[in-house]
């Protein structure tokens, strides 16, 4: 057996590959004990912020963008910048190289990205190197673990009470990358001793890759190995697009608990800010709207069901990724509630609230 605790970026690399199953049920149990169980640091204080503020102001001092041959000839990333490359680490090189073209606006779900998830656990944070620290445990990093927490804890908790009322329960996860979130919460659910076959659970993601690395997740835990299956009942997951006009995916379910969580930044409509207003850039046209994925979430959320869904603040550690080519529409509390409402979303509960972020549960009214 891999020795336990380990680095980031390796318990990264175990939980999304293949093999490595007694690390990846080690790193998963160190989660949610730290999920459900931790005492939790709270957002990024004074001096985080104020070092995001000045990070800030020398990245965008010292970021350039490729030429488009150079991009295209050489195989480099966008953007080129000294300080970052100097550091190896695979978080900055992530900033530096989206994957394509057409996803360079959006923060993909790339295994240095779901680094910030490994800081929760202090047998890994422990371990972390002083660049894991800058770059994991950010303003931005540690409002993304808060995220995390918050969005594992109610959806544990929707799912609790919903199997004490009815006895059974149906969960989604929309455009969740691997699933990580919900994961965690179905483990604990089974671990306390509620009835698998009573919970259905479905992950899904636009990006067949994030499929793939749930696929090699889920046989690794004893709670979801034989649960695993490919059709509505037990623990699926599969590809669907929430952004598509026109998805091709079953619309009929519906389900008792949704969490729709890092989704609705990218799709305009009922902003308080977006990136292009903040820099005087062109607005491109998009098919997919804040308002049509409302409603989306709207038909396949059961009456009195519940929806787990984020806000998403300006920030300077936002302001940084923006320096690399993503691009977000901003709303507050009150935005996401005028938002929600139009698809008969009511009584949103604050869950917490950090520098960037907000997690809230929204009830489902009738139609």
């Amino acid at each position: 057996m891999t020795p336990f605790p380990v680095r980031p970026m390796d318990a990264v690399m175990a939980l999304y590959s293949e093999g490595n199953q007694e690390l990846s049920e080690a790193i998963i149990a160190s989660l949610s004990r730290a999920v459900f169980d931790g005492e939790h640091v709270g957002p990024a204080g004074l001096v985080q912020r104020s070092l995001a503020r000045a990070s800030y102001r020398i990245l965008k001092w010292t970021t350039a963008r490729r030429p488009e041959a150079k991009i295209r000839d050489r195989g480099h990333g966008a953007c080129h910048n000294p300080l970052l490359e100097l550091t190896g680490h695979p978080y900055a090189r992530a900033l530096l190289d989206a994957s394509s073209r057409e996803s360079e606006s959006l923060v993909e779900g790339g295994d240095p990205m779901n680094g910030p998830y490994m800081m929760i656990a202090p047998e890994i944070l422990k371990l972390a190197t002083t660049w894991d620290r800058i770059f994991l445990n950010s303003v931005q990093g540690r409002d993304v673990q808060l995220r995390f927490i918050w969005e594992t804890q109610a959806t544990y908790e929707a799912g609790k009470r919903r199997l004490e009322k009815h006895g059974s329960v149906r969960m989604k996860a929309i455009a969740a990358g691997t699933g990580l979130s919900m994961i965690v919460a179905y483990d604990r659910l089974v671990r306390e001793g509620y009835d698998p076959a009573q919970i259905t659970v479905k992950i899904t993601d636009r990006e067949k890759t994030e499929i793939d690395k749930c696929h090699r997740i889920l046989p690794k835990l004893s709670s979801t190995r034989s649960r695993t299956a490919g059709g509505e009942r037990g623990f699926s997951a599969e590809i669907e697009d929430i952004f598509e006009t026109e998805a091709d995916a079953d619309n009929s379910a519906t389900y008792d608990v949704v969490t729709a969580v890092g989704i609705l930044e990218y799709l305009p409509g009922f902003t308080c800010d977006t990136t292009e207003r903040c820099h005087g850039l062109l607005q491109p046209r998009e098919a997919a709207t804040a308002e049509h994925v409302a409603a989306t979430l709207g038909k396949m959320t059961t009456n009195a069901g519940a929806l787990i869904v984020n806000t998403c603040r300006p920030h300077a550690s936002t302001r940084i990724l923006e320096l690399f080519g993503k691009r977000f529409d901003y709303r507050r509390r009150e935005n996401l509630s005028a938002l929600l409402a139009t698809a008969n979303f009511r009584n949103p509960c604050l869950v917490g609230s950090a520098n960037i972020y907000d997690i809230e549960v929204y009830e489902k009214g009738p139609s």
